[in-house]
Formats: C-alpha cells, sequence, structure tokens
C-alpha cells in the first residue's frame, strides 16, 4: 500500500534536508522504495531526485527574468501551479511507490494559506492515507512567543489541509533546542514565560491562549529530528506510523 508523507513548515526550517534524510532512512531500515516530490519553484538544487519536479511546469528564477521580484515571482508561480494542479496531481497519483514524499515551498504562506496546497492534498489523498509533518525550527521555537506560535501552526495545518498531522522540532543539533526542551517540559512555564514579556490585554490573553495550549498538548507528541545527523528518524517514523494508522494499516 502506498503512503503520502507532506513535510511543511517555516523558511529555513529545514524541510528539503528532512524530507531526504527522511527518505532515505526508509529505504536503509524498511528496505522503502520512496517518490520524492519538489512543489517548490524556488528552489535551485535539491539533495534527491525528484520523481515528480513542479519545475518542469513553472519556476521562480524564469519569472524573474520576465521582470517580477522574488516575492512577485513566488505568488505568480503559485497561481501558475494552481492553474496546473490537475496536471500535477495526476503525475503524483500515478507513482506506485511505497512511500511518496513531498517537499513543499520555503514560503509556508503560498502552500498552506493559498488554495494550492489545501487542493492538492485534497486531490492526492482520495488515493492513499496521507499525513503531514509540520517542521518547527528551534531558531524561532526558542523563544517563548515563539514556542506559542510554533505550537499552534501545526493545529492550523491540521485545519487547512484536513489530514492528519505531526509535530517535530528539526536541527536538534542546535544549541538552541535546549531552550524549547525546557519550555516543553512544562507549558505553564511557557505561559509564565510570555506573561513576563507582555502586560494588560495581550498578557491576559496570552495567558489564556497558554491555557489552550495546555489542553491541546495533552495529545499532541512532539519529536526532535536533525537531518545533519539522522537523529530522530525512528522517532519521526513511530509518530507518522501512529498518524497513518488513523487512515490505514501502514508496513
Amino acid at each position: 500500500m502506498m503512503f503520502k508523507i507532506v513535510f511543511l513548515g517555516t523558511a529555513g526550517c529545514g524541510k528539503t534536508s528532512l524530507t531526504y534524510a527522511f527518505g532515505e532512512w526508509l529505504k536503509e531500515e524498511l528496505d522503502a522504495s520512496i517518490s520524492y516530490i519538489n512543489m517548490d519553484p524556488g528552489v535551485y538544487t535539491t539533495p534527491y531526485k525528484p520523481s515528480y519536479d513542479v519545475r518542469e511546469i513553472v519556476t521562480v528564477e524564469k519569472l524573474m527574468e520576465e521582470g517580477l521580484g522574488p516575492n512577485g515571482g513566488m505568488i505568480r508561480a503559485a497561481e501558475i501551479i494552481e492553474e496546473n494542479l490537475g496536471v500535477i496531481c495526476n503525475e503524483i497519483n500515478s507513482l506506485s511507490s511505497d512511500f511518496i514524499l513531498i517537499d513543499t515551498p520555503g514560503q509556508l504562506e503560498l502552500f498552506l494559506f493559498r488554495s494550492m496546497g489545501p487542493r492538492l492534498i485534497e486531490d492526492v489523498s482520495r488515493y492513499s492515507p496521507t499525513v503531514s509533518v509540520y517542521i518547527m525550527d528551534p531558531a524561532i521555537a526558542s523563544s517563548s512567543s515563539g514556542l506559542a506560535i510554533s505550537l499552534t501552526l501545526p493545529l492550523i495545518t491540521r485545519l487547512r489541509l484536513k489530514v492528519p498531522t505531526v509535530s517535530v522540532i528539526n536541527k536538534s543539533d542546535m544549541p538552541e533546542i535546549y531552550k524549547v526542551e525546557k519550555f516543553l517540559e512544562d507549558v505553564l512555564t511557557l505561559g509564565q514565560e510570555i506573561a513576563r514579556e507582555e502586560s494588560g490585554l495581550i498578557g491576559d490573553l496570552a495567558s489564556r491562549y497558554i491555557q489552550l495550549l495546555k489542553e491541546f498538548s495533552k495529545s499532541i507528541r512532539i519529536v526532535k529530528t536533525s537531518a545533519k545527523t539522522g537523529e530522530g528518524m525512528s522517532d519521526l517514523y513511530t509518530i507518522v506510523h501512529e498518524a497513518l494508522c488513523e487512515c490505514g494499516d501502514l508496513m
């Protein structure tokens, strides 16, 4: 049976590196066949050889040569991808690997908050179990407010894509990871830290927000990974396994 795994997160979180590292781990540990999908029209190179590459349809580089700036090029590329989603989805759904790993654009908003991402996932998830992996960046999550935001985005991802979503903190080899671990040990400590940063209405809202996160965190398990060192690939597989078991048996 085929399974699709979508990797997404904020710019610089290490999506492409983790996509590749996890795919190679699946090959070595499970002897699984892997298809890599590149959905980023702005990337220059990838560490994997894509089984399907959206740059066959559009590249930001070419759009910039035609006069658009980087942001305008990404937005126009997203529009062109949306216009060609039928072709793209057919290409992805025609693959027959054990795992199809989908590497999304560096700019999270282009995939998650425009219609491109939800429409793509709605189509490809019809034909095989699909899960999204939301990747947190410790450079953002090492502050109390940054971690609060990072904990919220996987929930938004789940609502937008309508598929099971798991969370990982990538770059576990970075020194900032200890701050993230400290906050995750006790969400209430996170709330107290935010309260010290803010006051008045914002502080009160932050306190209530943390209480909400505390309720959600009871059902959220976050694992640490490092595409650089290979740490956490087994843990990532375990939580993906658990999520995929919601919609079918995993190999």
